[in-house]
C-alpha cells in the first residue's frame, strides 16, 4: 500500500457538510437580518403620525371593570420616549368626569418587558375634575397582593393647577401636587405633597412600606382648614390639623 502525502485538501464528503453548514449560517444571518430590519420598520412606524393615532384610538376600546376609560385626542413625540398627550378625557360609565388639555409623559415602556413600568415623568399644567367619578363597584380579591407583583418607578408627577368644580367640593377651588413613587422588590417608596393654591390646604406624606416584612416607615402632615378643598373631599365639618410620624414592625402581610 502506497501512502499518500496530507496536501491539505478536503475530501468530497467533508466539503459538501462545510457547504451545507455555510449555507444554513448564511441562512441564519439572513434571518437575523430580516428580523432586525422588520422590528425596526415596526419601530419607526409605530412611533409615526399613523401609529401615534393608532395607538389614541385603541387606548379609547379599553375599559377597566369598574367603567374607567381614557380619551386621547392627539400624541405629539415619541410613543417610546417623551409625549404630550392632548385633549385627555377620563370617563366612567356615566361620561367624562376629568380632562387635562396637555399631559406629558416620559416613560421607557420596552422596560416592561422586563416586568418594570419605568415612567420617569408624568406631569400636566392642568388638570379639571369636573365631578366625583362614578365607578361600577368591583369586588375585591381577597388573595390580591397589597403591593402589586410589578416595579414601578414614576420619577416626577406634577399638576401645576388641580382644579376642583363646585360639583365636587362645593365652589371651585385649586390645588398643586407634586410627589414620585418607586415600587419594587414588595417594597413602597412614596413621596407626595398637596397645596391649595390661594387657600390653607396642605398635605404630605412620605411613606417607606414593606407590608410582606411588616415594615412601615411613615411622616404625614395634613392642614384642612374649614371649609377647604380637604375638608369639603373628606367631608370634615372642622379643621384639621394633623401630624404623624413613626415606624413599626408587624405580621408579615399586616403592615403593621
Amino acid at each position: 500500500m502506497t501512502d499518500h502525502p496530507d496536501n491539505g485538501t478536503i475530501a468530497p464528503p467533508a466539503r459538501a457538510r462545510a457547504g451545507r453548514l455555510a449555507r444554513v449560517l448564511r441562512g441564519v444571518a439572513a434571518g437575523l437580518v430580516g428580523v432586525v430590519a422588520l422590528a425596526v420598520l415596526a419601530f419607526v412606524a409605530a412611533d409615526s403620525d399613523a401609529g401615534r393615532r393608532l395607538v389614541a384610538d385603541q387606548l379609547a376600546r379599553l375599559e377597566t371593570a369598574s367603567g374607567l376609560s381614557v380619551r386621547i385626542g392627539r400624541i405629539d413625540g415619541s410613543l417610546f420616549g417623551r409625549m404630550v398627550l392632548r385633549d385627555v378625557a377620563v370617563r366612567d360609565p356615566q361620561g367624562v368626569f376629568a380632562n387635562a388639555p396637555d399631559l406629558t409623559l416620559d416613560w421607557r415602556p420596552l422596560a416592561y418587558l422586563g416586568g418594570h413600568i419605568d415612567m420617569r415623568e408624568l406631569s400636566a399644567p392642568l388638570v379639571v375634575l369636573a365631578r366625583r367619578p362614578a365607578l361600577r363597584r368591583v369586588p375585591a380579591d381577597p388573595d390580591r397582593p397589597v403591593l402589586p407583583d410589578i416595579d414601578l418607578t414614576l420619577g416626577w408627577l406634577a399638576v401645576d393647577r388641580l382644579v376642583l368644580a363646585p360639583a365636587v367640593t362645593g365652589r371651585a377651588q385649586t390645588l398643586r401636587l407634586s410627589g414620585r413613587a418607586r415600587i419594587a422588590d414588595a417594597r413602597a417608596l412614596v413621596s407626595a405633597d398637596l397645596a391649595a393654591l390661594g387657600g390653607g390646604d396642605r398635605a404630605m406624606l412620605r411613606l417607606d412600606a414593606a407590608p410582606d416584612d411588616g415594615r412601615l416607615a411613615m411622616a404625614a402632615s395634613v392642614r384642612a382648614p374649614r371649609g377647604g378643598a380637604l375638608a369639603a373631599l373628606t367631608g370634615l365639618k372642622a379643621p384639621l390639623a394633623l401630624d404623624l410620624a413613626g415606624r413599626g414592625t408587624g405580621a408579615p402581610g399586616t403592615g403593621g
